[in-house]
């Protein structure tokens, strides 16, 4: 008897109280037919006949349509799944606002589409335009959604709010009776997000099919496991449901908090969506769905621009509309801001995307991270993928593999797009590219490391640099670099600078522009980490004009010979001979003392296995770090064979030792200073002092070779020879002219040229 559920007790106390119009035996049969098993008829219409349930007020003339309260167990292991939902499904609470809208947006939808199909002919309030209204309670901490659309039959209300996972969307596009990208719903738990934060639940509806009636129902849960239906009167098409907040969900029975997260998520949806502001209901989806669309005009992209901006100023650089059925169907709008209002760098350490991930113009995600990389989380925009491989909280995409293929073709027709605009109109690119130029390089490194360089070749395409045979500010890329290529040139060169002035000064270029020989000018710091991520362009490599040890290409545009017959070149002993004596004084700070014929017009350079910027940056990077490890880095002194300082130190060697080694010194830091590497310079501060002395003490007479006045002076300084000649006479192998600490610092009386080095 306890086995009876509610519905059919309230129908045996039915058949009970006609039991004197009819036979005991059909009474007997009708109780029968709506018992379940395990419940015995005659031990229940004996309880009933001894008065056991005799505070039961039936009354036997009640048409059989009034029926009391019906008690449903929801299919499925229930329970456990509504738990599941209402603890662990979604991440945010507010997302059953977008899941309701949704769900009232499919309803009006499948009415329209049904009307239109002549599938329902007549309609129950056919006056009641398509629509979804919102409001809320703060006292009774209700929230109300409401919509005009298909509504439900008492069969239907069982049958879809009564199964988890049963989506009557799904089986209306399964059934062919809509447009897929017209219908949102795909899962069927998006109703009972309801539970996240209600702890009870009210449907109110009626069908829009007069062929199927006109009835009201309610439908009533608390989620604990089962339902209830009954019969009531006075509801309109449609579909209302009343959330009755927890405790910890009051903040959804506040009209701002729901009217923006109606905005948030739902504002492209078709039909109008409507907020009851003090009884009046005011729309909030005023916005179309741009990206929907077949072509927009200028008025409609500005207008959608400043709406996904927040702004109502600006307007967009560059606008693109994108529609493609493979291999997703993929509708997207995309923008650029202007480049003059590019986001900083520096305070931008983990930039919002701010391109959002619909489905169906449905927000999924705000900031659509994973479709849209990192270095491109300056673009505006919308990405609507119909057949989105979604996550059943939709919150986002479960197939990796797709998600993948999505982001890959959107990436690639944005960049496509860019390298077709810097074709149509030069000028108007180069202004983007100076906005954005950081972001398109990092994006090669981020490509590189995360997404195995699939974007590279677009992406290199986009790049433009200052280069040597330019004037300043004209910019070329890649391609262009290579077609202006001398014949048979096979690299790139390049060179990281601070600016163009200090690139063409700089020894390391005498050589190129001496064949004018094209050289790209790198002013960013991030350039020569885009060089080492990619390696090569077009089966190019790039070759820095400041390294070591490459194939510099020197015998494919030979420069005219200098034929002068004054002009000395070292030979080989002499080479031997000044490479010895430099790195005796030098010691540990060069590796290897050699002569090259890369210089034109300068005495020196250093080199090292990597490029002196590279260095410079990396030291940066480390800084505040006891050990560097940049120290330790072996650097290489290259010098020019023919150039008058190279020979004459060689001639001073033996003659004018202590001033040989001050040139070499200074010969040294000089290069240094070139290459970029010195880190601070005021080391050279005592090593110039000591020049500037010896100057002054030449042109005053003194011999630094006798270390003596010359004997013609007329007056002579008063400084004693004898001392003069002990500081600068060289005892030992050891160089006087190397810095020392000031702990380490010899006291000895100061000579002319004997300074603290």
């Amino acid at each position: 008897f306890v086995t009876c559920s509610v519905s059919s007790f309230g129908r045996l106390v039915e058949a009970k109280s006609r039991s004197d119009a009819e036979s005991p035996a059909s009474a007997t049969a009708a109780a029968g037919a709506m018992l379940p098993p395990g419940c015995q008829v005659q031990e229940f219409l004996g309880a009933l006949a001894s008065g056991a349930c005799g505070h039961l007020k039936v009354d036997p003339e009640r048409p059989r349509e009034a029926v009391s309260t019906e008690v449903h167990e929801f299919k499925a292991e229930t329970k456990k799944l509504l738990d599941i939902v209402a603890k662990s499904l979604y991440t945010d609470k507010e997302v059953f606002i977008r899941e309701l809208i949704s769900n009232a947006s499919d309803a009006c939808e499948k009415l329209r589409f049904l009307q239109t199909t002549q599938a329902v002919k007549e309609v129950n309030d056919a006056d009641t335009p398509l629509q979804v209204t919102l409001s809320v309670d703060e006292n009774e901490r209700k929230f109300v959604i409401e919509d005009s659309g298909m509504g439900m039959t008492h069969d239907e209300l069982v049958e879809h709010l009564g199964t988890i996972a049963k989506s009557g969307s799904l089986d209306f596009l399964q059934r062919g009776e809509s447009d897929a990208s017209k219908i949102i719903g795909q899962f069927g738990v998006g109703f009972y997000s309801t539970f996240v934060v209600a702890d009870k639940v009210q449907v109110y509806t009626m069908t829009a099919d007069k062929e199927k009636g006109s009835k009201g129902y309610l439908w009533s849960s608390d989620g604990s496991g089962s339902f209830t239906i009954e019969e009531v009167e006075d509801v309109p098409r449609g579909t209302r449901i009343e959330l009755h907040l927890k405790d910890d969900a009051t903040e959804f029975a506040s009209l701002a908090n729901v009217k923006k997260a109606a905005q948030k998520f739902s504002s492209y949806i078709d039909f109008p969506i409507y907020v009851k502001e003090e009884g009046e209901p005011k729309a909030i989806n005023k916005q179309e769905a741009l990206w929907m669309l077949r072509s927009a005009t200028e008025e409609q992209h500005l207008e959608f621009f400043r709406f996904l901006s927040h702004n109502s100023y600006g307007k967009p650089f560059y606008t693109l509309m994108y529609q493609t059925d493979a291999p997703l169907s993929i509708k997207s709008c995309f923008y650029v801001p202007d480049p003059d209002n590019a986001p900083s760098r520096l305070f931008t350490k983990d930039p919002e995307i701010g391109v959002a991930l619909h489905s169906r113009r449905v927000m999924v995600k705000k900031h659509a991270d994973g479709v849209i990389p990192k270095w491109l989380h300056w673009m505006k925009g919308i990405v609507d993928c119909e057949d989105m491989p979604m996550n059943i909280s939709r919150e986002n995409m479960q197939d990796t593999r797709l998600m993948e293929k999505l982001s890959m073709a959107v990436v690639r027709r944005i960049l496509r797009f860019l390298q077709q605009e810097a074709k149509k109109d030069p000028e108007k690119y180069q202004q983007f590219f100076k906005g954005y130029s950081y972001f398109l390089k990092a994006g090669i490194i981020e490509d590189k490391e995360g997404n195995f360089s699939r974007h590279k070749d677009d992406l290199l395409k986009l790049l433009r640099f200052e280069c040597s045979n330019k004037s300043k500010g004209e910019l070329i890329s890649l391609e262009e670099y290579i077609d202006t290529a001398k014949e048979g040139q096979q690299n790139i060169y390049y060179f990281t600078c601070p600016d163009r002035q200090t690139a063409l000064s700089s020894p390391y270029m005498e050589q190129f522009l001496q064949r004018q020989r094209n050289v790209i000018l790198m002013f960013e710091d991030i350039d020569e980490f885009v060089v080492n991520a990619i390696e090569g362009f077009k089966d190019k490599k790039f070759i820095s004009v400041d390294s070591a040890d490459k194939n510099f290409e020197l015998d494919i545009d030979q420069p005219e010979e200098d034929t002068s017959e004054d002009t000395r070149v070292l030979t080989d002993s002499e080479q031997t001979q000044l490479s010895q004596f430099i790195k005796s004084v030098l010691k540990e700070k060069v590796q290897e003392v050699k002569f090259s014929d890369r210089l034109v017009s300068s005495p020196a350079i250093v080199t090292s296995v990597i490029t002196p910027h590279m260095r410079k940056m990396m030291k940066s990077l480390m800084a505040g770090k006891e050990n560097d490890g940049m120290g330790n880095i072996p650097m290489t002194l290259e010098l020019s064979a023919k150039h008058h300082i190279v020979t004459t130190l060689h001639t001073i060697l033996e003659s004018n030792e202590p001033v040989a080694r001050i040139a070499v010194e200074q010969l040294y830091d000089t290069a240094c200073i070139a290459a970029g590497t010195l880190d601070d310079p005021r080391v050279l501060m005592s090593r110039l002092n000591k020049v500037l002395e010896m100057f002054v003490y030449q042109g005053a007479g003194y011999d630094y070779a006798k270390g003596e006045y010359r004997g013609d002076l007329a007056s002579p300084p008063k400084v004693e020879p004898t001392e003069v000649a002990k500081e600068t006479k060289v005892e030992s192998k050891d160089s006087r002219f190397e810095e020392v600490k000031p702990e380490e610092k010899p006291q000895t009386k100061r000579a002319p040229g004997d300074t603290e080095s």
